[in-house]
């Protein structure tokens, strides 16, 4: 049996995840919550975990912040991020602070168990479009790749910053900016940056939330 803590604000998702793995067979059990990570610190010390169920977004909280709270007390304790994001910026972003997997809410219960199994014993469940990405391109058009630096720039511009504010943002000239989009454009067969952050968030390169 594998002990599980979650850390998500949403009672209701504790409540169920709580509820999904009552049963005897289910072979993990959710030993303690909490609705933030900095709660969880005085929580978890008194419990034996051995898996960590962490939501991405947690209120205002920065999710990079979070994980490396929980990472700064339990360097070497698995850590399982359950959202309902699915973009590969943020799949990235969080492999590269060492989570274990990156599961989306709307998977199924035996999904969720048998993942937890695999990361309790060390296991580091990379997705698809993170594998392509750690090659080190990420994903492939017709014949070119975007690299995560590319990303970089699509993430701030599908969030609606111009192109000085994204220059100010990722300590880059304006002029670096126009490049990386002009060749972004030109990767994904688009013809207008409006027509580029459509491609990359219909492709969930670039994440819909900040």
């Amino acid at each position: 049996m594998v002990n599980v803590f979650m850390i998500d604000d949403h009672p209701a998702m504790i409540e169920g995840i709580s509820f999904q793995f009552s049963e005897p067979e289910d072979r993990v059990r959710l030993v303690g919550s909490s609705l933030n990570a900095t709660d969880a610190l005085f929580k978890m010390p008194s419990l034996d975990v051995q898996v960590i169920l962490l939501d991405l977004f947690i209120n205002t909280d920065s999710p990079v912040s979070n994980l490396q709270l929980l990472r700064a007390a339990w360097p070497d304790m698995p850590v399982v991020i359950y959202s309902a994001e699915d973009s590969t910026w943020w799949k990235y972003k969080m492999f590269g602070l060492r989570v274990n997997a990156f599961l989306n809410k709307c998977i199924d219960n035996e999904t969720i168990i048998t993942s937890i199994l695999q990361v309790s014993n060390g296991s580091v469940l990379l997705p698809s479009d993170v594998k392509d990405m750690l090659n080190p391109v990420i994903h492939s058009f017709e014949t070119a790749s975007l690299t995560w630096e590319d990303l970089e720039v699509g993430k701030e511009m599908s969030f609606g910053l111009s192109i000085k504010e994204i220059a100010e943002k990722l300590h880059k000239s304006p002029s670096s900016i126009e490049k990386h989009l002009r060749i972004m454009r030109m990767k994904t067969h688009t013809h207008s940056n409006p027509d580029l952050t459509r491609t990359l968030i219909s492709r969930k390169l670039v994440p819909l939330s900040r």
